[in-house]
């Protein structure tokens, strides 16, 4: 799969072409390789109006400068997150004897405030979400989640909510009966039923722990370990969690 990076320096790449070549049309009041394409008006008018033309791919080339270098950013701290979920997987999960990796994965969610589609009500609303930004795993399919849960909803967003460590189980996964499972969400976790199907991992059992802002009391957002075996994650060592979370709190860093 071709990076985005690659895209998006491509397209600048053309877009500094074509105003190289607008250049030299301007020079020679003729668009070049445009003629018997184009319209003869609309060429002179191009030509004519090269102030906003040139605005134009300036902005656009602008824009999409700011799109490879958002992207670079994202990637950099995407790396930064799934690494912290490898230490407390490494930590927390390959130290205990009795865990069996491929049963275990580690995520991290990141708060943020944005405008998000509230299906149940059927309209857009600012408000916070969380969104995973980091996980580890030792399974294959290791992609982040696209799933955004709201405060209060999923061992995350309780977690969040009450801004301490929040344990919890649920029944075993039925694909012959799969409603139970789904319902046991709803009424467990206050996940809807369209949430609940997108996850690809059912999982059983999850232990999610606040991570607080560097030096400061506001949330960043929360770190969430979860197996699909069922565990009793309140009679683990999960203090490691929080430990490893302070050992690297200045990556943590508030914005404002």
């Amino acid at each position: 799969m071709i990076k985005k990076t690659f895209i998006y320096g491509a397209i600048q790449l053309l877009i500094s072409f074509i105003i190289a070549l607008y250049l030299q049309s301007i020079s020679d009041k003729s668009l070049i390789f445009t003629e018997g394409i184009l319209d003869n008006e609309l060429r002179n008018s191009l030509i004519k109006h090269y102030f906003i033309v040139l605005s134009f791919l300036g902005l656009l080339n602008l824009l999409f400068y700011y799109l490879s270098h958002r992207n670079n950013e994202k990637k950099k701290d995407e790396k930064l997150y799934n690494n912290i979920c490898q230490i407390i997987f490494e930590e927390f999960i390959s130290s205990e004897p009795n865990f069996q990796n491929h049963e275990f994965r580690v995520s991290l969610f990141m708060k943020k405030e944005g405008l998000i589609f509230l299906r149940q009500k059927w309209w857009f609303r600012q408000t916070t979400f969380l969104s995973n930004v980091g996980r580890y795993q030792t399974r294959q399919e290791k992609k982040l989640s696209k799933i955004k849960f709201l405060p209060n909803e999923g061992c995350i967003g309780i977690c969040y909510t009450l801004g301490t460590y929040f344990f919890d189980n649920t029944c075993e996964f039925n694909s012959t009966n799969p409603s139970l499972y789904y319902q046991e969400q709803l009424t467990k976790f206050n996940i809807p039923n369209f949430k609940a199907k997108k996850v690809t991992s059912k999982s059983r059992s999850f232990v999610s722990c606040p991570i607080k802002y560097f030096n400061s009391q506001d949330l960043f957002g929360v770190i969430v370990v979860d197996s699909t075996m069922d565990i009793d994650f309140n009679n683990t060592n999960f203090r490691i969690i929080e430990d490893v979370l302070k050992h690297n709190s200045v990556i943590f860093n508030n914005p404002n």
